[in-house]
């Protein structure tokens, strides 16, 4: 380095220092929300750019030592990062180094050098975290060699709107798919669409990893309900085959899905303050509620029926509920917000009882969505509507915009689909749904703040579907080319 760019480096660094005292001294009380909310995504922002200028630097030492020096150097004072982290940010440093073009060939010291440039170059916009760098290349590496290398002919759309044939790299193809989904995506979003590619390309990586189940277990499974304090506990015991199955289930249903990630910044909307007990009862509810039904193909938009809720009650004279009537057949008395948001989508049967409490007749509610308006709503929806959440449709619930007891119709331009956690989210107040001006839903979450007052977020379309077709038509082009 000549003195003339060791001084311009220094000096610039020496003013970012300055900058960050300056932050760092603000007094208390001198900002708005507003304020906080502009400097934090701003910081942020810069902060990845900040990550991406280490990872250069990164690059630069690996032209003077040995990757296992750059780790030392990363893992003692005053730097200190755990060994694990050092070597990862040297991995994130070769992978997105853009003075090299890949070709997709494994092995070597720099075999994978520069495999992921345009992700690095969304880093370095400050449009992605180093956390998504980081799972990006976790998930590259783990891709099965063979569909690293070489091209693939695939069809692409011109901006005339002709489809022409043409062969791409797959190694573009994988770096493009990660750029777009670290550049858009929070986190967890963004290693569910890498989790998604990887299963697709290799259906069997899960399976290698369980081993031997307990031959004995299942003599000792059992499952009880016990009414305590207004509720239902529900004590089981599984044997490790239905285990490994009902935990794989229940904790993916559990996962926090934030809302829709601010550009660059990684930070998104209302954080998920369930405790990871309150999403597994979610989660638990969410499988229960729509069943069993997955899709046939990848392209099947089906929405899952849910289950039917018998409810005994009085019906008034326009043969709607009477208020505080509601009692749920193996439950007991239920409230009307109850029965309002298990009838939004749901088969309720009504037992309507006399005086002396002897059932009368039978009633259902006529406002269930037919199977043709099902199929148009998921393939319009593709999935749930709210920001930031990755349910597919078969996993969804026909919510009502405008609600079927509020003289809302059973009709396609008043139905959209929401999870089962949205949907509660929804009649809780913490989200909100509507068509926009073109006639598709947009959604945005109740945002709260210190003082418990709920401003709304932006309305946003959720990209997650999209994305989701994306990542498999990828995995679909990686396995049809002849590798070169």
């Amino acid at each position: 380095m000549t003195d003339t760019v060791r001084d311009r480096a220094a000096d610039a660094l020496t003013r970012l220092a300055a900058t960050l005292d300056d932050v760092l001294t603000l007094p208390t009380g001198t900002l708005d929300r507003d304020d906080v909310d502009h400097l934090t995504r701003t910081l942020y922002t810069l902060g990845n750019r900040l990550d991406a200028a280490k990872l250069h630097l990164l690059r630069r030492a690996l032209e003077h030592a040995p990757e296992s020096s750059v780790v030392d150097l990363l893992a003692t004072s005053p730097v200190n990062l755990s060994r694990t982290l050092a070597r990862k940010d040297v991995a994130a440093a070769r992978h997105t180094d853009p003075s090299t073009s890949w070709d997709g060939s494994i092995g070597g010291l720099d075999g994978d050098r520069g495999s992921l440039a345009r992700t690095g170059e969304a880093l370095a916009s400050g449009d992605t975290t180093l956390a998504h760098v980081h799972s990006a290349v976790t998930a590259l590496q783990s891709v099965p060699t063979p569909l690293r290398r070489g091209t693939v002919d695939i069809e692409v759309q011109m901006d005339t709107g002709e489809m022409v044939w043409t062969t791409q790299r797959r190694a573009d193809l994988i770096d493009g798919h990660f750029a777009v989904v670290t550049g858009t995506q929070p986190l967890s979003t963004a290693n569910q669409l890498s989790e998604e590619l990887l299963t697709r390309l290799d259906p069997d990586r899960v399976d290698r990893h369980v081993r031997d189940l307990e031959p004995d277990s299942a003599s000792r499974r059992t499952l009880t309900f016990t009414r305590r304090h207004g509720m239902l506990r529900m004590t089981v015991d599984l044997d490790e085959a239905a285990a490994v199955v009902v935990r794989s289930a229940v904790e993916a249903a559990a996962k926090p899905l934030p809302s829709a990630v601010e550009k660059g910044t990684g930070l998104g909307g209302e954080h998920d303050t369930r405790s990871v007990g309150q999403r597994r009862h979610d989660g638990l509810v969410d499988l229960v509620t729509t069943g069993t039904h997955h899709p046939a193909s990848d392209t099947d938009p089906v929405v899952a029926h849910q289950a039917t809720v018998v409810l005994r009650a009085t019906l008034d004279d326009t043969g709607q509920l009477q208020p505080g009537t509601a009692t749920a057949d193996t439950y007991g008395p239920v409230t009307d917000a109850t029965v309002r948001a298990a009838s939004c989508d749901g088969d309720i049967t009504v037992a309507v009882m006399d005086r002396l409490g002897r059932p009368r007749s039978l009633h259902t509610l006529d406002r269930h969505a037919s199977d043709n308006q099902r199929l148009i709503v998921a393939e319009r929806d593709r999935g749930c509507i709210a920001p930031g959440c990755g349910a597919p449709a078969w996993a969804c619930h026909l919510h009502h915009v405008v609600h079927w007891a509020d003289g809302g119709p059973t009709s396609v331009d008043n139905l959209v689909l929401l999870c089962g956690r949205d949907h509660r989210a929804l009649h809780a107040g913490r989200l909100e749904a509507r068509f926009g001006e073109d006639g598709l839903p947009e959604a945005r979450r109740m945002q709260r703040d210190l003082g418990k007052l709920t401003t709304p977020g932006p309305w946003t379309r959720n990209d997650h579907p999209a994305l989701l077709r994306r990542t498999r038509e990828l995995a679909r082009a990686l396995e049809q080319g002849d590798a070169a």
